[in-house]
């Protein structure tokens, strides 16, 4: 039998990948490993395929976001590149007395041009640039380049564009391809808001004045801003460290604090859970999305990305995260079991929370989620400091109240904890204590009964006991008469979670 991409762990059969050496520094992993979570050979195989060509498409990416960084850098920006590292070894040269080299830079960025752009272009571009070209005239970019490695030389010009692509090609060795994208984002929009300047010429003052300009037109949150400003400021890090400006001018640029009479995010209150599950603007996914969060303390993006093969053994598993520490096993709530076997037994699509497209620079499935959740809660009444993410402030309240200890819940959410030492040198808790912990965790009899009487609904059509539209509407009238409007709620979600997991 085919072994091939086969690994056995634990008497389980895992596919494994090896990733080319050169994009490790992306990946940070030699092996991408992904468990098919079955002990027959012939059905690993069967399943190996899929999986394998999943694999190979996170290692193509890769390699593209490399290339695209690395290998495809204009010809335009290598001849400055150029310029710039023999000024900077002219420059070595004169502080060590050593021949007059002002003299050989012509005929070395002239031998340049004929190398990138052979001897026909590169007599044009070199004669294009001698003649002065008129003002009014537009001028080619090859010559544009020309034109500035010569100031680079001559004059010091040093445009930020050309430093930001030397910064960025370091950059994408050692950073995540989703990190790496950000940073390259916010330094090209600075870039084109500056109308890339020199250099030196990049004062605290200009700083201050994009952040004033980013304020006013994105008005983005505070630790967004940060970000923003930490991105660029590690380009102008570097280029002080490389000697090309003296000082950073990001360096403890004062940022406006955060508005005071914003309400600072705080875990939800079971009124306010109670008012958001129970709202008639929301669907399936939304509830899904939060009992999940409510009962696992899984961050948004890790319950968007679960799927039938992460489900084993009564337990998610969480492959990857933004920590190491975030590759976990959570034990299933039986609040939300029903939820999870319906979804196992019923849905033709492999993910939990479906019909959800990709977004943002890191294309991740929670972008454009999320941003509905937030207008939902808006529209609800749900306060502005309460948030998806302080679901898990919830969870570790209520976990704490429950008297789960501080390891168990560090584990379950996934946290890098000073106090988990000895767990994670030991490969982490066995699952039957954070069994144990996790049935302990309870939001009170109203909001754990609403959703159970939510699921029960559920089941019944899982039973096959409500099968059609008249029993249906039957047992919507029955509800309308003789139970609250949250049980009405309860059923009236109940059927588009049919609908859904039918699909």
């Amino acid at each position: 039998m085919d072994t091939k991409h086969l690994k056995r762990r634990h008497n389980v059969y895992w596919v494994r990948v090896w990733v080319p050496e050169s994009l490790r520094g992306i990946l940070g992993k030699s092996e991408l490993w992904q468990n098919l979570y079955t002990t027959d050979l012939a059905e690993a195989n069967r399943k190996k395929h899929r999986v394998v060509a999943e694999l190979m498409e996170v290692i193509g990416q890769a390699k593209r976001d490399r290339e695209g960084t690395l290998d495809k850098v204009s010809r335009e920006e290598k001849l400055k590149e150029f310029a710039l590292e023999y000024t900077r070894e002219s420059d070595a040269a004169k502080n060590n007395d050593e021949e007059d080299v002002e003299d050989f830079f012509d005929e070395a960025i002239e031998a340049k041009i004929y190398e990138l752009y052979g001897d026909k272009d590169g007599e044009e571009i070199i004669n294009h640039n001698y003649y002065k070209p008129d003002a009014s005239e537009k001028i080619p970019s090859p010559v544009g380049a020309l034109m500035d490695s010569i100031k680079i030389h001559t004059h010091g010009y040093v445009p930020v564009s050309s430093i930001s692509k030397l910064f960025l090609s370091e950059e994408s060795k050692s950073l995540k391809p989703s990190s790496f994208r950000r940073k390259q984002k916010h330094i090209d929009q600075f870039i084109e808001w500056s109308g890339n300047r020199d250099i030196s010429k990049i004062t605290k003052k200009i700083t201050g004045e994009y952040v004033t300009s980013t304020i006013s037109n994105k008005n983005p949150a505070y630790d967004t801003l940060r970000n923003i400003v930490g991105d660029i400021s590690s380009l102008f890090s570097w280029a002080e460290g490389r000697g090309y400006l003296d000082r950073n001018p990001f360096y403890k640029l004062k940022l406006p604090k955060p508005d005071k009479g914003s309400q600072k995010r705080r875990p939800w209150t079971n009124e306010e859970i109670l008012m958001f599950l129970s709202s008639s603007k929301i669907g399936i996914n939304e509830f899904t999305a939060t009992v999940v969060g409510m009962y696992s303390g899984m961050r948004l993006d890790e319950i968007c990305n679960i799927q039938k093969a992460h489900i084993s053994d009564d337990c998610f598993r969480v492959l990857e995260g933004k920590t190491e520490a975030a590759k976990r096993k959570i034990p299933i709530h039986p609040v939300i079991g029903p939820l999870v076997e319906r979804f196992l037994d019923y849905s033709k699509n492999d993910y939990l929370i479906k019909g959800i497209k990709s977004g943002g620079y890191d294309k991740k499935r929670s972008w454009n989620f999320q941003k509905k959740l937030g207008r939902l809660r808006k529209q609800i009444g749900i306060p502005q400091g309460v948030v998806f993410h302080t679901l898990r402030n919830t969870f570790a309240t209520h976990m704490e109240n429950a008297g789960v200890p501080v390891n168990h819940i560090s584990q379950l959410m996934g946290h890098e904890d000073s106090q988990m030492a000895l767990t994670v040198y030991s490969g982490g808790l066995r699952i039957e204590p954070l069994v144990e912990s996790i049935n302990k965790l309870t939001y009170g009899e109203e909001v754990d009964s609403f959703i159970e009487k939510y699921l029960l609904g559920k089941s019944k059509y899982v039973n096959g006991e409500v099968n059609d539209k008249k029993t249906d509407l039957e047992l919507v009238a029955k509800l309308q008469t003789s139970e609250s409007i949250l049980g009405s709620r309860i059923l009236r979600n109940d059927m588009v979670l049919k609908k859904q997991f039918d699909k």
